[in-house]
């Protein structure tokens, strides 16, 4: 068995997530684009991504959500919250990346469009998760 010793020589390289607020926690979301916008600290090399919702949506539908770089999806299948669910892990369909070792370059401008609500539009909380390695340094 391992002891924490070992395993202190070990180059062990964890997946990091990004996580930010689209919305305040209590406001009904609702559709457009750029619901938030920032910039990428640093090359980061997308392996999945994930939503929540603090308030789910009432009705029928799911809430879809899209992530851009520099204006461009990085989603071929973008992330949805299926009615009365609070995370899109239990979605009927899964986000996809773009491209396979899909990476965000330093500085690119992010943003993130909610493109569908429930039939309730009663869905609040919005935050999103990406998923991957960073590649370097922070940009100065």
């Amino acid at each position: 068995m391992a002891t924490m010793a070992s395993l202190g020589n070990m180059n062990m390289i964890q997946p990091q997530s990004i996580i930010y607020a689209c919305s305040d926690e209590t406001t009904a979301i609702t559709v457009g684009t750029a619901k938030t916008t920032w910039r990428m600290p640093y090359p980061f090399q997308v392996l999945h991504v994930k939503a929540s919702l603090t308030t789910a949506g009432g009705t029928s539908g799911t809430t879809t959500i899209d992530i851009n770089d520099d204006g461009t999806s990085i989603l071929s299948t973008k992330l949805t919250i299926d009615q009365g669910e609070l995370t899109s892990v239990t979605a009927a369909t899964p986000p996809v990346i773009a491209a396979t070792g899909y990476t965000i370059l330093p500085d690119s401008s992010m943003t993130t469009d909610v493109d569908a609500v429930s039939g309730g539009g009663t869905e609040a909380g919005l935050k999103v998760e990406i998923i991957g390695f960073p590649l370097g340094d922070r940009i100065s």
